[in-house]
């Protein structure tokens, strides 16, 4: 690592370290909180290295102590890797990008994944409330909705609609629908910085709306399902919001990996 980079990555942390202070929270938890600001505003993209634990001691004013068990905390909730002799580094998604797309469906369980073909339907930009502003949080820049067709097989159409915050990623509305069309998480990880280390995914069996009815070109009031997926990435950061609306047909759906994560509700103590 440069001196220029070092000094420049030294001051990004102190401006967060700063910015972090509130009464009564303890410093390695005001450092934890500005490591994670830092990625979040793409200060640090996976893989990029920490400055050393001697050098961010002095540059925020706390004791070797407290940074190392800050870093060791952040190491524990999977935002950072530590390699002896090397430092400690951004985290790079556990799984491949591959491992993380769940529109993947099988004739027989135990066979291969049937090939999968998306297509850019719509990009708009939405507001007000939703099941996507639940998981996602507020935005007062609204959230974009994605729209794609998902065509399994060549003859079985499911819809998936997926949402991100606007304040998160503002690019996301100019990109080219090209990109619309392939592994959105790969899209975050390459345009964002944002690796997607996990998936929570919900299942709801229900009657398909009568709109996804139409774009499906099935019976209205048919049966189907709602696979509603929250991507995660580092510090447990909750990235995108998915619905796939998926009709009744022959195919099994396979629910992909969710990777690692430590237990919903787990609460920094103060």
């Amino acid at each position: 690592m440069s001196g220029e980079v070092l000094e420049r990555n030294l001051e990004h942390l102190r401006a967060e370290f700063a910015h972090a202070e509130a009464p009564d929270v303890p410093k390695h938890v005001r450092l934890r909180n500005a490591v994670l600001s830092a990625i979040r505003k793409g200060h640090f993209r996976p893989g990029d290295q920490l400055p050393p634990e001697q050098e961010l001691s002095k540059a925020v004013g706390v004791s070797l102590g407290t940074v190392q068990r800050a870093l060791t905390r952040l190491a524990a909730d999977r935002a950072l890797t530590r390699e002896h002799g090397r430092g400690t580094f951004i985290a790079r998604s556990e799984l491949p990008a591959e491992d993380l797309w769940q529109f993947r469906f099988v004739e027989k369980i135990g066979q291969a994944p049937l090939p999968v073909s998306v297509e850019f339907v719509d990009r708009r930009l939405v507001r007000g409330p939703g099941p996507w502003a639940d998981a996602l949080g507020p935005d007062e820049k609204g959230y974009c909705e994605l729209t794609r067709n998902v065509t399994v097989n060549s003859d079985y159409r499911c819809l998936s609609r997926l949402y991100a915050r606007l304040g998160r990623f503002p690019k996301i509305m100019k990109l080219p629908q090209s990109k619309m069309a392939g592994n959105l998480k790969r899209v975050l990880a390459e345009e964002f910085g944002v690796p997607t280390l996990s998936l929570d995914q919900f299942i709801l069996p229900c009657v398909l709306d009568d709109e996804v009815c139409a774009s499906l070109q099935v019976d209205r009031g048919s049966a189907g399902m709602v696979v509603n997926a929250v991507a995660r990435s580092i510090g447990q950061e909750i990235i995108t919001f998915q619905s796939l609306c998926v009709p009744a047909g022959t195919y099994f759906l396979e629910i992909a990996p969710s990777g690692i994560r430590p237990p919903m509700g787990r609460v920094e103590k103060h």
